[in-house]
């Protein structure tokens, strides 16, 4: 896979820079005696070319900071930044522009459009971006075929969601997520029904992101073939990362020039 230049169908220009940042963050559901509470303090840097694997318990925090990364919710207290941009004031339109324009999510939910075939639900952040036409549409069409190849479903492009099993279906929106090339990744358990071979076919993709386009990656994960492959690991219990080495530099990040 090549970095789009100008002319391609994704060229831009990555700052320097943290490309995400926590502080003080909180995340309370409901209100008063009732609120539950997700996130207390969150203090959290992410660099260009980093993969981080996010663990603890179930019911500890792991979805709510997830979805705080890919922008699907706002924090109670507190600022996220992504790319140098602040969004807790951000509209909501204006938060789902910048989610579609930087940020990847698979979620523990696969939520295929019942009524495309692989290819076309790969496509979908695409052409909901784009006006893709020519020339461009069969780059972006390529691309997207060259994904499904990636994550092992070269032959199941033109198959609809119904026909696929729940493997597989977790492999689309893997795909689906890297098609805009995104600066940021963020995944959910997204390997959660995957074998061995799916799960290495995966993460030698989300790799090969890192390495070719400085994406980033926040991994929710138990599974110790992934974290194996992440630049680190942070722990999460009772709504709070574990130690002061999440806010810190990373000691194994890809330093990537664009």
């Amino acid at each position: 896979m090549d970095a789009k230049g100008d002319s391609g169908v994704l060229g831009r220009d990555r700052p320097a820079g943290p490309l995400v940042r926590l502080v003080g963050v909180r995340k309370v559901y409901g209100h008063g005696l009732a609120g539950v509470h997700a996130l207390n303090d969150i203090h959290l840097q992410l660099a260009a070319g980093e993969m981080v694997a996010v663990c603890g318990p179930s019911g500890h925090g792991k979805t709510s900071l997830l979805n705080l990364l890919a922008l699907l919710e706002t924090a109670t207290e507190g600022q996220v930044e992504i790319a140098g941009l602040p969004t807790s004031t951000l509209a909501d339109s204006s938060r789902a522009a910048l989610r579609a324009e930087l940020i990847g999510h698979v979620g523990q939910a696969t939520t295929l459009i019942p009524v495309m075939t692989a290819l076309e639900n790969v496509l979908l952040p695409l052409t909901l971006r784009l006006s893709l036409h020519g020339a461009m549409l069969a780059e972006a069409r390529a691309l997207a075929a060259e994904l499904l190849a990636r994550v092992g479903l070269k032959t199941q492009t033109h198959h609809y969601p119904a026909r696929l099993d729940p493997g597989q279906r977790q492999r689309v929106a893997i795909a689906r997520a890297l098609v805009t090339q995104p600066r940021l990744v963020v995944a959910d358990e997204a390997t959660s029904r995957l074998d061995h071979g799916g799960i290495r076919l995966v993460m030698d993709l989300f790799a090969a992101h890192q390495h070719e386009f400085g994406t980033a990656f926040v991994l929710s994960t138990r599974d110790q073939r992934q974290l194996s492959r992440v630049t680190r690991t942070l722990q999460l219990n009772e709504g709070r990362l574990a130690g002061a080495a999440a806010a810190d530099a990373p000691r194994r990040t890809l330093r990537v020039q664009r």
